[in-house]
C-alpha cells in the first residue's frame, strides 16, 4: 500500500509540475468559430526541439485549405483534414491535420507535447485562432474498424454475440495502445495520461487489428529519463479504459437472453395452461337422467296370486259392403 501510495504521489506530483493538470472550466477560455471547408489558412511553421519540448516559429509561412468535416474531437478541440494544394512547404511536411482548439486553455500544453514527440509542424500566432498543424495518421476508432462491428452492430440478435471473439479483440486493442504508450515513453520520455478509446488509431487486417496509434497529446506529462521504468505502470493502468468496447456488448447479450428467456417461459406457461373452457366444462354438474315416454321405464314384476293381466279382445270387424273390395 505504500508503494502505491507513493507512485501516486509521484505521478501527481510530476503531472503538476508540466502544468499538465486539467485547467477548471470556469477558468477556460473558449473559441467557437470553426473554420470553413475550402478556407484557406497560412500558419508558421515551427522548427522543434524534442530534447527539451520546445519550440520556434521560424521555419516559414504554410498554406493549405480545409478539406472536410471533423474527423474526430475532443474537450480541447476538433481534428479537420487539410488539402495542401501546390503548396510545397506544407506537401513537405507529409501528413499532416489541422486542430482547432475549443479551449484555448489546452493549447500550450498540446503544442509543447507535441514538439517533444517531433509530430508538432506549424501553428498559429497572433491573437487570431488557435490552431495547430500536426502529423497525421491513418486509422479508425476501435468501435469503428470493421473487425469489431462484425462482431458487434452487425449482429442483429444479440443473444449470438461472441462475447470471448469480442473480449479477445478488445484485449488486442487495448495491449496495442499499451505498445504505444510504452514506445512514446521509452523513446521521447512523455506520458500519455488520455489513453482511451478515442485517442487511440487503429489499422487492421484479415479481421484482426494490427497497429494502435496513440493521438490527442493536450493531457500528457513529460517524465524524467531516471522515473521512466517506474512511470510504465501508469501506462498498463490505463488499458482499463478500453473496458467498456467489451462491457457493452456483454450487457447486450445479458439483456438479449434474459428477454429471450423470459419469452420461452411465456410460451411455457402458455401451452400448460388449461384450454378455455376447459374449467366450465368440468365443474358443470353431471345431466339429470331422462323422464317422460321416452325414458326406459324399470319393469314391475306382478304381486303374488295377481291374475295376469288379460288383453282386451281385439275389435270386431264389420263386414265389407257387396261390390267393394277388403
Amino acid at each position: 500500500m505504500v508503494a502505491f501510495k507513493s507512485s501516486l504521489f509521484f505521478l501527481a506530483s510530476t503531472i503538476v509540475s508540466t502544468n499538465a493538470l486539467p485547467t477548471p472550466y470556469s477558468a477556460r477560455s473558449l473559441q467557437a468559430r470553426r473554420p470553413a471547408v475550402g478556407q484557406s489558412i497560412t500558419l508558421s511553421k515551427t522548427i522543434n526541439n524534442v530534447a527539451t519540448g520546445t519550440f520556434t516559429t521560424t521555419g516559414g509561412p504554410v498554406t493549405f485549405t480545409m478539406a472536410g468535416k471533423p474527423l474526430g474531437g475532443g474537450s480541447a478541440g476538433d481534428v479537420f483534414p487539410v488539402n495542401c494544394g501546390s503548396n510545397a512547404a506544407c506537401t513537405a511536411l507529409g501528413p499532416v491535420v489541422l486542430k482547432f482548439y475549443t479551449d484555448t486553455s489546452q493549447v500550450a500544453d498540446e503544442q509543447q507535447h507535441l514538439a517533444k514527440i517531433g509530430e508538432l509542424k506549424a501553428v498559429s500566432t497572433g491573437a487570431g485562432d488557435k490552431l495547430t498543424l500536426m502529423k497525421g495518421f491513418t486509422g479508425k476508432k476501435l468501435d469503428e474498424t470493421d473487425a469489431y462491428l462484425a462482431l458487434t452492430d452487425k449482429v442483429t440478435d444479440k443473444t449470438k454475440l461472441d462475447i470471448p471473439a469480442i473480449t479477445k479483440l478488445v484485449n488486442d486493442a487495448a495491449t496495442l495502445a499499451e505498445k504505444s504508450g510504452f514506445d512514446y515513453l521509452i523513446q521521447h520520455q512523455i506520458l500519455h495520461l488520455d489513453i482511451n478509446g478515442g485517442n487511440v488509431l487503429f489499422t487492421e487486417s484479415g479481421g484482426k487489428i494490427t497497429t494502435g496509434q496513440l493521438i490527442d497529446w493536450d493531457k500528457a506529462a513529460i517524465i524524467p529519463a531516471a522515473q521512466i521504468a517506474e512511470t510504465k505502470a501508469e501506462v498498463t493502468r490505463q488499458k482499463i479504459n478500453f473496458n467498456r468496447f467489451f462491457e457493452t456488448p456483454a450487457t447486450q447479450k445479458r439483456e438479449a437472453d434474459a428477454e429471450a428467456a423470459r419469452k420461452a417461459k411465456a410460451v411455457t406457461a402458455k401451452k400448460a395452461a388449461p384450454r378455455p373452457g376447459a374449467a366450465a366444462a368440468a365443474a358443470r354438474p353431471a345431466a339429470r337422467p331422462a323422464t317422460g315416454p321416452a325414458a326406459a321405464r324399470p319393469v314391475v314384476a306382478p304381486r303374488p296370486g295377481a291374475q295376469p293381466a288379460v288383453p282386451p279382445p281385439p275389435a270386431a270387424r264389420l263386414p265389407t259392403p257387396p261390390g267393394q273390395k277388403n
